[in-house]
């Protein structure tokens, strides 16, 4: 090859280089004596909802101004909404050496705050969720949304943290946070381990959470597993939760597996909050629903009873005719 291509082939390499954009290393993520509020870029996960600020008017939502100094940091999601960019955008308050708050949203989501901002450009995602695991161990609600900060980085590395949290972490806050966050942004890859949570954690209260946010995922057997869940657990306030969850995402089998819950369920505690969970479903479900419980003579009278106080609170034409017709009827 001629020199002189060879020295072209060189300085465009190099000209490439240059240009590429860098990404910010770990050792200028903030650090401590660097107060002040410090902001940096990561690829975000696939599944991510958008995350701002909205004021809602009749349903309908209207971006704005995140407050990043506010006490808590508040957003939400919007079902419509696919995620803005490819990157979610993370802030760290630091205050006298320690980090103090962190906040992720999306990365074009608008933000108020009365300081400057140091923004720190694009971060590798390893790089990010390093600094963000070093931050597990503070208080809980710093620790808490360096959880939900990592929940939103793309690939395996973030994914396996949120996985370990889930399975062991020393604070509970984190472990439900993380679990919360596999079933929102991560069911297809952490299914399976949400469910270990759900049925094997030795934790009561793990369960429980694990069984809310397996609920509020889009996985296809969320349904079947708080039916198991509300047959199976071994504490009373988890089967009844798990009736309460599964009335809450109006799931079909609701009625029939409840009536039967009804009828097997030893606790008296348990059938109340069971019985309590028809009247969840949608007004026109939980009359048939209550009506059915109150013919059923398998059911102890109790039960029978509590079911006509239920209908009758309803105030729905369906329900008076119901009850009206039972007394003409006796």
């Amino acid at each position: 090859m001629p020199a002189a291509t060879k020295i072209a082939k060189a300085a465009l390499v190099c000209l490439l280089l240059t240009t590429l954009p860098a990404r910010t290393s770990a050792a200028a993520l903030p650090e401590a004596g660097a107060d002040g509020w410090h902001s940096w870029r990561v690829d975000v996960v696939d599944s991510a909802p958008e995350l701002c600020c909205f004021s809602w008017n009749n349903g309908i939502a209207t971006k704005k101004r995140c407050n990043l100094d506010g006490r808590h940091g508040r957003f939400s999601t919007t079902d419509n909404n696919p995620f803005p960019s490819d990157e979610v955008q993370i802030y760290a308050l630091m205050r006298s050496g320690a980090t103090t708050k962190i906040r992720v949203l999306s990365s074009q989501c608008p933000v108020a705050t009365e300081s400057a901002i140091t923004d720190l450009g694009s971060v590798d995602v390893d790089e990010s969720v390093d600094w963000l695991q070093r931050h597990f161990s503070l208080p809980s609600r710093v620790s808490t949304e360096a959880v939900t900060a990592v929940a939103l980085h793309a690939g395996d590395g973030a994914r396996q943290l949120l996985v370990d949290t889930a399975r062991s972490d020393a604070n509970e806050e984190n472990r439900e946070s993380a679990i919360f966050w596999m079933a929102q942004v991560r069911i297809g890859e952490t299914a399976a381990e949400i469910k270990m949570s759900m049925f094997d954690d030795r934790s009561a209260d793990i369960r429980e959470h694990a069984a809310f946010a397996y609920s509020q995922s889009t996985a296809a057997d969320r349904a079947e597993m708080l039916v198991r869940q509300g047959k199976e657990d071994p504490d009373a306030d988890v089967r009844s939760q798990a009736w309460f969850w599964l009335t809450q995402i109006e799931a079909v089998e609701s009625e029939r597996e409840i009536r039967e819950a009804l009828v097997t369920e030893r606790d008296a505690e348990v059938r109340e909050q069971a019985l309590f969970a028809l009247t969840q479903l949608p007004e026109d479900r939980a009359v048939k629903a209550l009506a059915g419980v109150l013919e059923d003579r398998q059911l102890d009278m109790d039960i029978r009873e509590e079911a006509l106080l239920w209908l009758a609170q309803t105030e729905t034409d369906e329900a008076f005719e119901y009850v009206e017709r039972l007394l003409t009827d006796n």
